[in-house]
Parts: C-alpha cells; sequence; structure tokens
C-alpha cells in the first residue's frame, strides 16, 4: 500500500512538473518568437494597405525608443545599489533578438518606399504587394485624374549655395525640407517631389466643398513656412557663412519663393 503510494505521488510530482516546464516554454515561445512574429505581420499588413502609414509607425516607434532612453536615464539616476541589481537581473543587451532587428528593418524599409515613390507611387506600392501569389513587380500602373491644388516651393539663389557649400548643400536642403514637410503635412498636404531646389506640394480636393478650405490651408501652409524659415536658428547659421556672404552680399539669408495653382492632373507614377 504505501509503495503504491509513492508511486502515485511520484506520478504527480513528475506531471506537475511536466506541466510547470510546459507553460514555462510556451511563454518563453510567445514572447521572443510568436508575438514578435504577429507584430511584423501587422505592420506588412498596414504597409501594404497603406504604404504612407509606414512613415507614422516609424515616428510611433521612435517615440516609444525615446520615451525608454528618458525613462533609463531617470531610473538611472536613483541608488547606486538598486542599479547594479537591476543591471544584474534585466541586463541591457546592446545585441538585440533577431525578430526585433527584423521588425524594425521592415520599418526602416517602408519608411524608404514612402520617401522614395512618394504620395503618386503609392498605388504601385500598394498593386504590388496586394499581389502575393508571385514576385514580379508591375511598375505599368495607369494614371488617374485628379483635383487639387498643386503648389511649388523653390529655394532662392540655389546654385549660388551649391557652388559654396558643395557637399554641405545636402544638410542645407534637408534643414530646409525638414521645415517644408512639417509644415506642409500639418495642413494636411503632401510633399510629392523635390527636385533640388524645388518642392512640388500637393492637396488633393475630393470634392468642390473641400476646395476653398484646402486653398486657404495651401495659403495658410506657405505663409507658415516663410516665418518658420526666417526664425529657424540652424538656417540663421548661413547669414554668417563668409563665402555666401562674399556671393550674395546684403541678400545673405535663406529664402524660398512660391506659387499655387488649383485645377486637374493627371496622378501617377513615372
Amino acid at each position: 500500500h504505501d509503495e503504491a503510494l509513492f508511486n502515485l505521488l511520484k506520478t504527480v510530482f513528475v506531471c506537475v512538473v511536466l506541466c510547470i516546464a510546459s507553460l514555462l516554454f510556451s511563454s518563453d515561445a510567445n514572447t521572443l518568437v510568436l508575438q514578435p512574429v504577429e507584430h511584423m505581420i501587422h505592420k506588412v499588413e498596414q504597409i501594404r494597405d497603406n504604404p504612407l502609414s509606414a512613415m507614422k509607425i516609424a515616428d510611433e516607434e521612435f517615440n516609444r525608443e525615446e520615451m525608454k532612453r528618458v525613462k533609463k536615464l531617470r531610473d538611472g539616476a536613483g541608488h547606486w545599489l538598486l542599479n547594479i541589481f537591476r543591471n544584474y537581473f534585466k541586463p541591457d543587451s546592446h545585441d538585440l533578438m533577431e525578430t526585433v532587428i527584423l521588425e524594425k528593418t521592415i520599418i526602416k524599409l517602408g519608411s524608404l518606399l514612402a520617401l522614395g515613390f512618394g504620395e503618386a507611387g503609392t498605388e504601385i506600392v500598394r498593386h504590388n504587394m496586394k499581389g502575393s501569389s508571385s514576385a514580379f513587380v508591375d511598375a505599368m500602373i495607369e494614371g488617374k485624374k485628379v483635383e487639387c491644388i498643386l503648389g511649388n516651393a523653390r529655394i532662392q539663389d540655389f546654385s549660388i549655395a551649391t557652388e559654396v557649400l558643395q557637399a554641405k548643400v545636402m544638410t542645407f536642403v534637408n534643414q530646409v525640407a525638414e521645415i517644408v514637410h512639417g509644415i506642409v503635412d500639418q495642413f494636411h498636404g503632401a510633399v510629392n517631389k523635390n527636385k533640388g531646389d524645388a518642392f512640388l506640394v500637393i492637396w488633393r480636393v475630393a470634392n468642390s466643398s473641400e476646395g476653398s478650405r484646402f486653398a486657404d490651408m495651401s495659403v495658410m501652409a506657405f505663409t507658415r513656412i516663410v516665418a518658420a524659415v526666417s526664425k529657424s536658428t540652424m538656417l540663421a547659421q548661413y547669414r554668417l557663412h563668409p563665402g555666401l556672404q562674399q556671393r550674395l552680399r546684403e541678400r545673405c539669408r535663406v529664402n524660398l519663393s512660391f506659387g499655387l495653382h488649383c485645377g486637374w492632373a493627371i496622378e501617377g507614377a513615372v
């Protein structure tokens, strides 16, 4: 009787240990593999449905990383013994898991697609992402007629700036582009194309009732860009550049010229 009871308890103990080990293994598998893969699939589906959403996903991911970094710095200001205890049990590994690296790579690729193709090229990206049965890329997508407000923002004296700044002219253009893209996006427009010194800006008008509202927003956006360029501390440094002062003299400042047109256009990627 005692031997049978001992064998029964031993069997129950082994079953409990196996159940706990199985739960721990499945928990690790969910945390390290299944959940990251589900997140990646969700992000790929978002980018497939709307390629421009990759920029928003990248901004949200960057904000989360910044919040974690600030929280870590705030927590690191505590007691040194507590920091040692925390680092021992929760080491901050610089070698990220492959799933995290793959997820961030997908976000970066989606952002580069959105930047490279622009709003007009989203149909090409969306069309090819939905065609999952083949790896063939079909860029021959028909254009379509749209009603829109077209804006053109051009950096003045850009040829002189290129000659003087040379390689640093890319930094200069990107500093201006950061202002133009940010303000146009705030006013529900889209920077469709960049041609060196010029930015093509578009407000798509879905119906006639939105025309006057988007017209006001386009004028306000360009007004805000003029103000932001004038107040920018980064762009103000170019007023003191010796080479630009020598070439431009009293006109040594960053200026943009603007143009607006309302009508129809054929939207598509070439």
